[in-house]
C-alpha cells in the first residue's frame, strides 16, 4: 500500500499503470489486486476520473487534437471506449472547437493569416496531423483538398 500511495503522490495514475508499477517493484499479483481494490474503495484510483482529467489537461493546452489525446489515454492503459467517453466529456466541458484549436496552433507557428505557398501548406498539414487533428479539420482550415496519405488510428 505504501508503494502505491507513493506513486500516486507523484501523479494520478490509471489502474493499469499502477498495477504495472507494482509488478515492476516485485509485488505478487495477489498483493497488487488487494491494494488496487482497497485504493478503488477509498477513491484514490478511478479510471473514469483519471481519463477525464487527463483528457481535459491535454486539450486545455491547445497543442493536441482529439486523435492524439485518444492515443495518449490508451497509452495509460485505458480501453478505447473509456478514452472516447473521457474525450467527449472533456470536449463538452471545455467547449472545445477542434477547428479553432488547430487555427490557434498554426497562428503560434506563423502558418496562418496569409495565403500559404504549397510547401508551407504541406508543412502546416503535417504539423496538424502529427498533433492529432482529423483530416477533415485540416482540409477545412487550410482550404484545400490535401494529399495527406493514410491516417493512423
Amino acid at each position: 500500500m505504501d508503494a502505491a500511495l507513493r506513486l500516486l503522490s507523484i501523479r494520478a495514475r490509471s489502474r493499469r499503470e499502477l498495477k504495472l508499477a507494482l509488478a515492476r517493484k516485485g509485488f505478487a499479483e495477489s498483493q497488487q489486486d488487494a491494494v488496487l481494490s482497497r485504493l478503488a474503495e477509498l477513491s484514490y484510483i478511478d479510471d473514469a476520473r483519471f481519463a477525464r482529467d487527463r483528457a481535459s489537461a491535454l486539450l486545455r493546452n491547445g497543442k493536441l487534437g482529439p486523435r492524439a489525446v485518444l492515443q495518449r489515454l490508451c497509452a495509460h492503459g485505458l480501453t478505447e471506449d473509456e478514452a472516447k467517453q473521457a474525450l467527449a466529456e472533456a470536449e463538452r466541458a471545455l467547449g472545445l472547437d477542434p477547428l479553432a484549436t488547430a487555427r490557434s496552433l498554426l497562428e503560434r507557428r506563423g502558418l496562418s493569416g496569409r495565403p500559404l505557398p504549397t510547401k508551407e501548406q504541406a508543412k502546416a498539414a503535417r504539423l496538424l496531423r502529427a498533433r492529432g487533428f482529423a483530416d477533415g479539420t485540416i482540409e477545412q482550415l487550410l482550404g484545400a483538398e490535401l494529399d495527406l496519405g493514410p491516417q493512423d488510428g
